[in-house]
């Protein structure tokens, strides 16, 4: 695993193509996942399985990876320029407009295939400007047929 692979929405992070079977990232990448624990990525897909690591995480949905986050010191870069430790700030700078989908996830405006987490607790984004300074502590690669 590569943790300073770029990461390029919708297509991959840490070297690890979306829609790759989840077998062969497991035996490449030997000893590097915990096994897989059963989760619920979104209330309009089925059940899948999540695969943790300690800056990597896989959820695989029928056998395939559906998306990848990195996370707690992945040193990889969006564009090179936005990766962990950046804020909302520099995406809007470097990209574009932030914005909360309809599942409250935040996403670049007309930029699919990346979600985004932060520090701290924001209930209304566009009530409190201080969200756009936190930083970004965890960054999601969705499949483009995924909602984000």
């Amino acid at each position: 695993m590569n943790i300073e692979a770029p990461i390029v929405p919708g297509r991959s992070a840490a070297g690890i193509q979306l829609g790759s079977p989840i077998e062969e990232v497991l035996n490449e990448h030997k000893n590097s996942f915990s096994s897989g624990e059963v989760v619920n990525l979104s209330p309009s897909f089925p059940l899948n399985m999540r695969y943790r690591s300690a800056m990597v995480d896989v959820w695989a949905i029928e056998g395939r990876g559906e998306q990848i986050m990195v996370h707690d010191g992945y040193r990889g870069k969006l564009m090179g320029k936005i990766g962990l430790g950046s804020t909302i700030a520099d995406i809007e700078r470097y990209i574009g407009a932030v914005e909360e989908d309809e599942e409250d996830n935040l996403v670049i405006r007309d930029f699919p295939g990346l979600v985004f987490e932060i520090e701290g607790y924001f209930p209304d984004l566009r009530k409190d400007p201080a969200f756009r300074f936190a930083p970004i502590k965890e960054i999601s690669v969705v499949s483009l047929s995924l909602p984000s």
